[in-house]
């Protein structure tokens, strides 16, 4: 069974995950992406964009986080060899 990549979330995908799986308002969602946004974890939260630029540099961002504490493992994994380009 071949497994699909994810492609990136719209704002209101991510606003019904996160209402659904998470139970956080739409409200509270979106003051969280605000902050991620803010502090640089995040794409700009309010829009509908699920492409990203040719040349867009994604492993420059996998390696910013690579020693979070919480995700580097994930981010680590990634650069090891496990990133796919979204498609």
């Amino acid at each position: 069974k071949r497994k699909w990549r994810p492609t990136p979330l719209h704002t209101v995908e991510l606003q019904k995950l996160s209402s659904n799986l998470l139970r956080i308002s739409s409200d509270r969602t979106m003051d969280i992406a605000e902050k991620l946004y803010q502090q640089g974890f995040l794409s700009y939260p309010r829009t509908e964009t699920d492409k990203f630029k040719d040349g867009f540099d994604l492993a420059a961002l996998i390696n910013e986080q690579a020693g979070h504490p919480e995700w580097g493992g994930f981010a680590r994994e990634l650069q090891a060899g496990g990133f796919q380009w979204p498609r």
